[in-house]
């Protein structure tokens, strides 16, 4: 790569993102890629690329774009050569961020009101969402409290450990939220499982922090000379 390549790529946003490839491309290559199954890989590889792209916009020949299209699933492959082991780990350690959670919460000013509410709510004498919609505070109040499924280790108001002790559909006791109260309701949970697909986004996940890791190394010992 020539000197004058590097402002170049910066200036079209790109020189990250050839770093980035370059480095993929070199762990793509240390993993031996010759398997019946690996070939016929990357022939439906091909197919769907030829499928999209106009040959008249892209020139390469065969060779060229079969080792284009072997670095992703390559750099799969040493990924999983490198961290399988540690697939366990790696999922406890992101677990928080895996399960899903979806719920309703009404923020509330004392305590008295939010365990009048409480015992309103578990009566059936109203719903939890008339309650967020009525009492509620904040911006949540306006969608009866919704908070949306999102991952546990997103979820606002330090919330996680709460609704992972509900089950769906009950309620939480009023408790401390801080200067206030609060009333949860748990309306779905996903636990997630250590599954191919889970294992296959773990071994990615650290793929890409080690491929940074690798980009900022590089980019901190390069030297360039002046123009």
């Amino acid at each position: 790569m020539t000197s004058s390549a590097r402002p170049l790529l910066q200036q079209a946003g790109l020189w990250r993102a050839t770093l980035v490839y370059w480095v993929r491309e070199q762990a793509s290559l240390d993993v031996d890629w010759d398997s019946p199954e690996e070939e016929k890989t990357l022939d439906e590889l091909e197919e769907q690329w030829r499928k999209k792209t106009s040959s008249d916009n892209v020139e390469l020949n065969r060779n060229t774009l079969r080792a284009k299209l072997r670095v992703k699933p390559a750099s799969a492959k040493w990924s999983r050569a490198q961290w399988e082991h540690r697939l366990e780990s790696l999922y406890l350690q992101s677990k928080e961020k895996l399960d899903r959670a979806s719920c309703r919460v009404a923020r509330l000013n004392n305590k008295p009101l939010a365990s009048e509410l409480y015992f309103r709510v578990k009566a059936n004498e109203t719903s939890f969402e008339e309650v967020a919609r009525t009492f509620g505070e904040g911006p949540e109040r306006h969608e009866g409290g919704l908070i949306p499924l999102r991952p546990l280790g997103s979820m606002p108001f330090g919330l996680a450990p709460v609704l992972e002790r509900l089950e769906p559909g009950q309620i939480s006791q009023p408790m401390r939220l801080g200067k206030g109260f609060c009333l949860v309701e748990l309306i779905e949970l996903q636990i997630s499982q250590l599954d191919e697909e889970t294992g296959e986004a773990l071994l990615a996940e650290q793929l890409r922090l080690w491929i940074d890791r690798v980009v900022d190394e590089v980019e901190a010992t390069l030297r360039w000379p002046e123009l």
